[in-house]
């Protein structure tokens, strides 16, 4: 069974709005003062409270989500439903440490069949709750708990790349079967986990030089996938890239630019810094406005 086929066909559309903004600023206010509260919980009185306390965030949570939707409120009631999913992960962790099958204080190297456990039965409740409730929000915990359950194999900077090749595929196939509007979570964790198991290599100006090429690869998919997010991620790593060279290598670029720089690791002036940057914003507005040139083109050439 593909990808696709598990997804709901008719998906919720949320509409950018001021409300739509309230919605999310409050249900992420809510989602950590709720996980904190329950961490302090939890040290306070032990994993069985920790148990009980998550089940019962879980249970209100889906409630309000319940009630949101019969009140005509999907979009909040979506983000409810994200929430509950989140809370259930917890209380599953927190069970499957009480009755001992998943050590809390193991080391991070150790792999625990109480972590896929966990893992397979979060993806499992954010399906259903994507039946249910058709927001795309929720493909948000089963893309990153995918990714996380591929890391956790080992070698975590292959896997990264391994799960961000598999979601930006997942994400594309799922955009070919008309169904967009889920693809949004596939498309930005699957190009954060690439982009990061990349970085996770990175150890010398040659390879600051690649995380640059990337990144103007990164904008270029942005517009042959149709999603900005490709698009953030790129930018985010071509204002890495300058950083870096300001901060570590800048005279290894001096050959680029008509100015004497300092020596690597000082020596810069405050000007030639903010120049930098000047210069990779206009790189970024570049890359902007032939990036849209070219869409322009090719809506008109499909036209």
């Amino acid at each position: 069974m593909t990808l696709e086929r598990l997804l709901p066909a008719d998906a919720l559309r949320p509409r950018w709005s001021s409300e739509s903004a309230l919605v999310y600023i409050g249900g992420v206010v809510v989602l950590l003062a709720t996980g904190s509260l329950l961490g302090i919980l939890g040290d306070d009185h032990g994993n069985a409270a920790l148990v009980g306390y998550s089940a019962l965030a879980t249970a209100v949570a889906v409630a309000l989500a319940l009630a949101l939707q019969r009140a005509g409120r999907p979009v909040a009631a979506g983000f409810l439903a994200t929430l509950a999913v989140v809370f259930f992960a917890v209380f599953v962790g927190s069970l499957e440490t009480l009755i001992g099958i998943l050590d809390e204080n193991a080391s991070g190297d150790d792999w625990q069949p109480g972590f896929l456990l966990l893992e397979l039965l979060t993806i499992g409740a954010a399906l259903v709750a994507l039946h249910r409730f058709r927001a795309p929000l929720l493909m948000l915990p089963i893309a990153l708990t995918f990714a996380i359950a591929l890391i956790d194999l080992g070698a975590p900077e292959y896997m990264a790349i391994v799960a961000g090749l598999i979601l930006v595929a997942a994400g594309h196939a799922v955009d070919r079967a008309g169904r967009q509007p889920y693809a949004m979570w596939l498309h930005l964790v699957g190009g954060a986990s690439f982009g990061g198991g990349v970085l996770a290599f990175v150890e010398s100006d040659t390879g600051w030089i690649i995380v640059g090429l990337l990144s103007v690869a990164y904008v270029a998919g942005g517009y042959a996938f149709g999603r900005s997010s490709y698009a953030v991620l790129g930018a985010i790593g071509i204002l890495s890239t300058v950083t870096y060279f300001i901060q570590d290598g800048l005279s290894y670029v001096s050959f680029f630019v008509p100015f004497e720089v300092g020596e690597p690791g000082g020596g810069t002036d405050p000007w030639q810094i903010a120049l930098y940057f000047v210069f990779a914003r206009l790189v970024i507005l570049a890359l902007g406005l032939v990036g849209d040139r070219f869409a322009r083109l090719h809506g008109d050439a499909e036209a």
